[in-house]
């Protein structure tokens, strides 16, 4: 029993793709258009979305964005003035309204260890991030998020 679960621990390992295992970080290398790009990233998991900034300056901006969890998660861009719990939702189906709101990008669905970089241009003004699986917006798993 003890080797199953050494090797079931060994299965569940660290899968991210930079290998350093350290704290999500944001960078702002200049882009090819002489304008700035920046990279924020970020940690899905039980039930909270986790940019390593809360706020980043208008221009790209790239979400590289990791589940971190023990399910699948996905991961929405929302512009909107809303509080980040007030989106509207489709009460029956437990998910955020997305035709009601303004989806500026969107992950696939990730599974567990699974990431994505996520690229959108964003203007000055305030944002959500969100899961939108059934059930985690309600759980608590977004985020506001600002663009100055």
């Amino acid at each position: 029993a003890l080797l199953s679960l050494a090797f079931l621990v060994a299965a569940c390992g660290d899968d991210d793709d930079d290998g350093d295992g350290g704290p999500p970080a944001a960078t702002e290398p200049a882009d090819d258009a002489g304008g700035e790009a920046t990279t924020v990233d970020v940690g899905l998991d039980e039930f909270s979305v986790n940019p390593s900034v809360d706020t980043v300056a208008a221009g790209t901006v790239t979400f590289s964005v990791s589940n971190d969890g023990a399910i699948p998660h996905n991961f929405r861009v929302i512009a909107t003035d809303l509080a980040a719990d007030a989106l509207p939702v489709i009460e029956d189906q437990f998910i955020v309204d997305e035709e009601a709101v303004d989806v500026l990008a969107a992950s696939t669905d990730l599974d567990v260890g699974g990431s994505e970089d996520v690229s959108v241009e964003l203007e000055a003004g305030s944002y959500v991030l969100i899961c939108n699986i059934p059930s985690h917006y309600q759980a608590g798993m977004f985020t506001a998020f600002t663009v100055q």
